[in-house]
């Protein structure tokens, strides 16, 4: 039920990665055919801007990146926002809840994924638009209206705030990047229904059905492969971020998805349970006292995982069915990692949660 809290950091840092020192201009031959893709990538710029209703207060910056050079800004930002201590301590945590196998190198396998799956990127930080250079644009125009919703949504409402990482609640970052994955996801899919003359909030239960084909045609046979956990918890901004913003696209139109951003999603549940944000149910804030019996032992960790990481570590064990029905209602909860000073062993974990009944 723990979350390594990079995950959602990286995760959200897909468009978002750091742009490092200049380097020396790349040699790498797949570079020169996708130049010509810049031009084209303007004219999809002011396309998504109509979709989205928002307009380009300044110019969209641009440029190609073969997949080393995406892995290396990855890395980079990694190693910004989190030492390899930190995530060390991470991965102990998920091995010790059995969602990571206990031979797995973490750090490596969420590079990999994120490598492996990402087409091009927005970056807030020097808010430059990248573009994947080994794909024709045929194959990248929806992920690149995709990540030119994130540039509009940096230009109106600032996407640093959103990419910070909250290390000791990985709940509220998750439910953080469903506004500002589902937001863009919609853009993308109106996009594409924009032949047929329909919008999101058209579409109805057809939704579930578009989502997953965006995201099964994206996944590769190292995404499959991967922990369900990593796999789950990557996918939970785009599928149920899209259904949230969904719901709000059948009454409403973009403009209220901007207010949303003055007001962000505290929690997995908000963004699960569409009601809850609107009612502002927020979660019950648990704090974890002195725990007599762990006299000695160190507090490495605090985490609060939410309903979403709930329900993925019941349904490990006992389906997913029966996980939807046992994670509901949950109200808040919090977790605290221990283990002996100096020690690299896998931590004694305490957790603790309230609910609605």
């Amino acid at each position: 039920m723990g979350r390594l809290l990079p995950l959602c950091a990286i995760w959200l840092a897909m468009p978002a990665v750091a742009e490092p020192p200049p380097a020396k201009p790349s040699i790498d031959a797949t570079r020169e055919p996708a130049k010509p893709s810049i031009d084209a990538t303007r004219e999809i710029v002011g396309a998504t801007a109509r979709i989205r209703g928002l307009s380009r207060r300044r110019p969209v910056k641009m440029g190609v990146l073969t997949r080393a050079e995406i892995l290396t800004r990855i890395e980079q930002r990694l190693a910004q926002d989190y030492s390899d201590a930190e995530i060390a301590i991470d991965a102990a945590i998920l091995k010790r809840l059995g969602l990571l196998p206990r031979d797995a190198d973490y750090k490596q396998t969420v590079l990999t994924l994120l490598t492996d799956q990402v087409a091009g990127f927005y970056d807030p930080r020097s808010r430059r638009l990248n573009i994947a250079a080994w794909l024709p644009l045929a194959m990248q125009r929806p992920a690149l209206v995709h990540e030119i919703c994130h540039a509009l949504q940096d230009q109106h409402f600032g996407l640093r705030r959103f990419v910070q990482p909250i290390k000791d609640n990985s709940d509220r970052q998750l439910a953080r990047a469903a506004l500002v994955e589902g937001d863009c996801m919609g853009v993308m899919i109106e996009h594409l229904l924009a032949p047929s003359g329909r919008d999101l909030g058209s579409v109805g239960a057809l939704i579930d059905k578009l989502a997953q084909q965006v995201v099964s045609g994206s996944t590769s046979a190292t995404f499959r492969a991967a922990p369900r956990h990593l796999r789950e918890t990557l996918t939970f901004p785009y599928l149920f971020g899209l259904r949230f913003i969904q719901r709000l696209r059948t009454r409403h139109g973009w403009s209220r998805v901007n207010l949303m951003f003055n007001r962000p999603p505290e929690s997995t549940e908000q963004i699960m349970h569409y009601e809850k944000y609107w009612r502002r149910e927020r979660p019950t804030v648990i704090r974890v006292g002195r725990v007599r019996q762990l006299a000695g032992q160190q507090l490495i960790k605090e985490d609060t995982l939410g309903e979403f990481q709930l329900r993925l570590h019941v349904a490990d064990k006992a389906g997913n069915p029966a996980a939807v029905r046992a994670a509901a209602g949950w109200e808040g909860d919090r977790l605290a990692a221990y283990r002996p000073a100096g020690s690299s062993a896998l931590p004694l974990v305490v957790h603790l949660s309230t609910w609605d009944t």
